[in-house]
């Protein structure tokens, strides 16, 4: 009898403990609504982690795709987000908005447009492509 209350209480916690853990990852990741739901009807779903679809937290989107990485700072104003750099935008239609985290933003100003970008690291060389650096973008209401 106790060694089954015991079980029991640790199998609670454990329950709780992932629990927990699961609602945290919830609200810290940046879910997308649209392609989660549409996930739930397509055919053979084969993990648990992609029952719920993430967006990455470096990438811009238009239309639940990702159109551009960022891949340097971004300076954020009252009103305003400037990247330093955007790369691969080949996809990106810049005249309309544009997803950001939880943002929607629209370009009002690009500093300069490169085509390709050679990067020596200490890991090696990476070469970015279609690249918008100075990227001034208002918020969308």
């Amino acid at each position: 009898m106790k060694m089954e209350i015991g079980f029991k209480i640790f199998w609670t916690l454990v329950l709780i403990i992932v629990f927990l853990c699961s609602i945290n990852w919830v609200w810290t990741h940046q879910i997308d609504v649209k392609r989660t739901i549409l996930g739930f009807f397509k055919k053979g779903v084969e993990k648990p982690v992609d029952w719920i679809a993430t967006r990455d937290e470096n990438a811009i989107y238009q239309n639940g795709e990702i159109v551009g990485n960022v891949t340097a700072k971004v300076d954020e104003t009252e009103d305003k987000l400037i990247f330093h750099e955007i790369c691969n935008t080949s996809e990106l239609n810049r005249d309309l908005p544009f997803e950001y985290g939880r943002e929607k933003l629209r370009i009002i100003e690009i500093g300069s447009i490169i085509g390709q970008k050679n990067i020596v690291t200490s890991s090696g060389s990476e070469i970015k492509y279609n690249i918008m650096e100075n990227v001034v973008c208002q918020r969308v209401k």
